[in-house]
């Protein structure tokens, strides 16, 4: 079917088809070393394979405009085998306008290509949200791509509907393809696209599941495949996710090592550094440490990315509030606190997977916030059963820190970074030096009551109360009963 020769330099179109699928970026790289100088900036296959060097490389932008412009300078089933290796790219880039133009624009696909087109399709269609649509279209794929005697066009097949299956929020599905796909493709030694599967069933893992130990195993089996594939990018995503889970859950050791592996990494520090993931897991590392006057530029530096999705910047907000928590800023506090909630409040379209997980570890975070400054009530209304359905947390979080025992795995890093802030607040809190007696004055003012009141209540006379409350006025540097209240809410004595 691809057997026909498609370069003057002898590399036939199913070389070429089968070494990018397989992906194994020595292969890759072999094979442009073929083509002669001269051409490799003309010849498509030359400038295809180019993309896929960069794109193996770290160089996702660049190995797309490379791609792409290997298509547009093709035609026949050059271009269909090239479009192939495209499209996937521009789906994982959100692409998703010239995905469907490229798709449209492909007239009397190759038989063992058609099957691969299709399930394309049917990821676009789950991302409209034409769940329907999406399941037959890829249950016709994965018929159509069975009954071809190719194995690596079928795992394609079967990692394409297993993302489309994640796409409808059809997990189990999408979870029995990505298996299926990955070994399949380890089968082929095609580890590139293994790794590409396991992704999948990290996300899963992760996200759904929310179960990090089969997390960790799934994004250690990504990183392993892609190191096997020589795909530095998929290995660097899969480094990624094990530091966001070894931070996630406070395993400090596990993250030492992953970082370590990580600053190895050729692709380089400005890779990373603009990356939620990086920097969340590093800013919690260095919270467990106390160093929230490092944490705080970092947050404040990635909120200003134009890339951060709602969940992203909910989180930023969540953490901003524990920083400023721990210097005792409590208007900062409660803003950041505040926006975070807002964020995650509405909810009108269904949002991805991680995203959704973003979404609710910020609400979380910025609940315990609000507990911490003394703002209780809406801390406990911000947890409601979508966010806490087993009421777990509202009985863990207190104004003093969160039991990092009983917190579930997958919050323990956040518990953490919490308490550490909780610890840092009562060194940075302002010492009022109020009388046990004053106190209990101070606390009776927000109901009201008179001074009348409040000295038959405690049994004493109401000159003794008007002492008090002069003397509170003073110490407190306040004028007035609100003001006296603002203060005591600051100084944490209502907590």
């Amino acid at each position: 079917m691809l057997s026909e020769r498609a370069s003057e330099s002898g590399v036939t179109l199913e070389t070429f088809y089968n070494t990018c699928i397989a992906g194994r970026r020595a292969d890759i790289s072999e094979l442009l070393t073929r083509i002669p100088v001269a051409r490799r900036l003309s010849d498509p296959l030359a400038i295809a394979l180019r993309g896929m060097v960069a794109v193996t490389g770290g160089d996702v932008p660049g190995g797309i405009a490379l791609i792409r412009r290997a298509s547009k300078h093709s035609s026949g089933r050059t271009r269909q085998c090239i479009i192939d290796l495209l499209l996937p790219l521009l789906l994982n880039t959100n692409q998703f306008d010239e995905l469907d133009a490229t798709l449209s624009s492909i007239e009397d696909p190759v038989e063992e290509l058609a099957p691969a087109f299709m399930a394309v399709r049917g990821q676009l269609e789950a991302r409209k949200g034409n769940d329907k649509l999406s399941a037959q279209l890829c249950r016709q794929a994965l018929d159509d791509g069975r009954a071809l005697d190719n194995p690596l066009v079928v795992g394609r097949v079967l990692q394409r509907t297993a993302l489309a299956a994640f796409f409808r929020q059809d997990f189990d599905e999408a979870q029995e393809r990505a298996l299926e796909a990955a070994r399949w493709f380890e089968r082929y030694d095609a580890h590139r696209h293994a790794a590409n599967a396991y992704s999948i069933l990290h996300t899963i893992a992760n996200a759904w599941l929310c179960d990090p130990d089969v997390a960790r195993y799934y994004a250690r089996r990504m990183t392993m495949a892609a190191t096997l594939a020589g795909d530095i990018s998929t290995e660097h995503y899969g480094l990624i996710s094990q530091l966001e889970i070894a931070a996630a859950t406070g395993d400090s050791r596990r993250f030492g090592s992953v970082r370590g592996r990580l600053l190895a990494n050729p692709l380089g520090a400005q890779y990373y550094t603009g990356r939620m993931s990086y920097v969340a897991a590093e800013a919690l590392v260095q919270g467990w440490g106390g160093h929230f006057d490092l944490v705080r530029p970092q947050l404040l530096s990635l909120r200003q990315s134009d890339t951060l999705s709602l969940g992203d910047r909910a989180l930023c907000d969540a953490m901003l509030g524990v920083t400023a928590l721990a210097s005792w800023q409590l208007d900062v506090a409660r803003t950041m606190a505040r926006r975070a909630i807002s964020a995650t409040t509405y909810d009108h379209e269904a949002n991805p997977l991680f995203e959704s997980n973003r979404r609710t570890t910020a609400r979380i975070v910025a609940a315990a916030v609000c507990v911490g400054i003394g703002d209780v009530t809406r801390g406990l209304r911000a947890l409601s059963r979508k966010v806490d359905p087993d009421g777990r947390f509202k009985s863990l979080i207190t104004a003093e820190g969160m039991d990092e025992i009983a917190t579930p795995s997958f919050m323990r890093g956040y518990a953490r970074f919490y308490n550490q802030a909780c610890l840092a607040a009562q060194a940075a809190r302002p010492r009022h030096g109020l009388t046990p007696a004053e106190i209990d004055v101070l606390r009776a003012l927000p109901d009201g009551i008179t001074l009348d009141a409040i000295a038959k209540t405690m049994g004493k006379s109401r000159k003794t109360i008007e002492r008090q409350v002069g003397s509170i006025y003073a110490k407190l540097e306040v004028g007035n009963r609100a003001q006296a209240v603002r203060r005591a809410h600051e100084l944490g004595i209502y907590s």
